[in-house]
């Protein structure tokens, strides 16, 4: 619950005080722009820096400023205006009616309008700016005081800024590790921790519904030809294209994952998975290539529950069946 604005209380403290039980950042700027148009009797903009370079309106309050469009920071020719000027000084502008403003455009009737960088102080980056306090004034400009309120009220405003921008880098940097940390980096697919969880849960809603799952193994060859001959990238390109014919072949109810360095599971619930795993060989075969570099597959397959009742009985039938595959040449071996 927002707290409310007190009278006895210098804007500054009240600000911090409806901040402090706020959770978004927009809720945060609005109070910084309230309590701004407070200490000067106008109206108030919070305009944040964004990365392509445009001051954009994040916060307002007071009347007219609702139509307060986003400023270029980055055109170039004439004076720029007040508000990209306290960016680039790092310093209040303060402009009296009559002095192109966009801030100033849209309440032609202020008299003046003061323009306060939100900017961090930190010891090993120098001042950061996320953006700029704007304010009208009625007829003069602030006094001394008034002009230390804003301040503070920037400052305030900058550090809710920097602190939900941080949120946000942490929380893409951890889904990042997230997807590091379940997907195979050299084909982009699920690895091998993603499929034995994806194994447990298949297996368990096989058992529960009463149906059945296919795990099938491709196993790619002639991969020690092709690095002998052409090099490991030329080895690493070939497993990314098969990773790549497997993904657009199956359904998506299917999971793709590598499993070795030149294997490949898919697990495909339902009775279909021997239908699958030809079709999804057809289709390697028809990729492009020059001996070595030509793909060939053999697969080996395996179905719960007639080849086992676990993750390991079901993968360890799934191998039987491809060393098998491999001894005939590329073929196509189902365990059952």
């Amino acid at each position: 619950m927002a707290v409310e604005p007190s009278t006895s209380r210098p804007p500054v403290i009240s600000c911090a005080l409806a901040m402090a039980s706020e959770t978004t950042l927009d809720a945060r700027l609005a109070a910084v722009a309230r309590h701004a148009a407070q200490v000067t009797s106008g109206s108030a903009a919070v305009l944040l820096l964004d990365d392509a370079m445009a001051l954009r309106p994040a916060a307002v309050h007071g009347p007219h400023l609702d139509a307060l469009a986003a400023i270029d920071a980055s055109a170039g020719g004439g004076t720029p205006d007040p508000a990209v000027q306290a960016v680039l000084d790092r310093r209040e502008i303060v402009v009296a009616h009559g002095h192109p403003s966009a801030l100033l455009a849209a309440a032609p009737a202020a008299g003046c309008a003061v323009h306060v960088p939100m900017a961090l102080e930190q010891a090993d980056e120098g001042a950061t700016v996320e953006g700029v306090l704007a304010v009208t004034c009625p007829s003069d400009p602030p006094n001394a005081e008034s002009l230390d309120a804003l301040r503070a009220l920037a400052a305030l405003g900058a550090l809710a800024t920097a602190h939900a921008r941080l949120e946000i880098a942490l929380a893409e940097r951890s889904d990042w590790l997230d997807r590091l940390a379940h997907t195979d980096s050299l084909t982009g697919l699920a690895n091998r921790r993603t499929l034995d969880r994806v194994l447990e849960l298949e297996l368990a809603r096989a058992a529960r519904q009463a149906t059945t799952l296919c795990v099938a193994i491709f196993g790619v060859d002639g991969l020690e030809a092709l690095t002998e001959r052409d090099g490991a990238h030329a080895a690493d390109d070939m497993l990314r294209r098969v990773a790549a014919s497997l993904a657009d072949t199956v359904r998506l109810v299917d999971t793709v994952a590598r499993y070795g360095r030149s294997e490949f599971v898919v697990a495909a619930p339902g009775s279909t998975g021997l239908a699958m795993a030809r079709r999804a060989a057809a289709a390697i075969g028809q990729l492009e290539g020059d001996g070595p570099a030509r793909p060939r597959v053999s697969v080996g397959v395996a179905t719960y529950p007639p080849d086992g009742s676990t993750a390991d009985e079901v993968l360890a039938a799934a191998e039987r069946a491809l060393a098998e595959a491999r001894e005939r040449g590329g073929a196509i071996v189902s365990a059952s």
